[in-house]
């Protein structure tokens, strides 16, 4: 086998779970309470639901974005996590958790930031292969929630 495409007989049923799972996982997020916002592309309430379904098919892709009260808890949330490991990368077998604000966009200014509307509170979570219901058990734990 080419090492170049190692991985790729399999790359659509991955994708297909990621992006099942970030569905769920991002429909039981707005339940609880110490997150503020969820923003997923394969919610209805989602401003580009219907362009993203016409454009992309019945998937939403494997991006789920929350946030939180502020930068702290964001950081807090991140070093308390288990099973989600932190990112320096997005887009892989396993969950992923990074602060924008903070690694991406660390060089912007805050009038950049504002601009780009990109928030202090915001942490991308790549959905990956996991059970969806052990990522929620490790978001709440993380977040220090019983689960609302």
């Amino acid at each position: 086998m080419n090492r170049q495409t190692l991985g790729l007989e399999t790359l659509d049923v991955r994708y297909q779970r990621q992006a099942a799972n970030a569905l769920y996982i991002a429909g039981r997020l707005s339940e609880i309470s110490a997150i503020s916002k969820v923003t997923y592309i394969g919610l209805k309430d989602n401003p580009f639901y219907n362009l993203a379904r016409k454009q992309f098919g019945p998937t939403s892709g494997a991006m789920v974005i929350i946030d939180l009260e502020s930068k702290e808890a964001c950081f807090d949330f991140i070093n308390r996590l288990k099973l989600v490991h932190r990112a320096t990368n997005l887009f892989d077998n396993r969950t992923l958790a990074i602060h924008p604000a903070s690694t991406i966009f660390g060089n912007f200014t805050t009038e950049q930031l504002e601009q780009m509307d990109i928030r202090d509170t915001t942490i991308r979570l790549s959905i990956g292969l996991e059970d969806p219901d052990d990522i929620l058990d490790d978001i709440r734990q993380a977040l220090n929630t019983s689960g609302n």
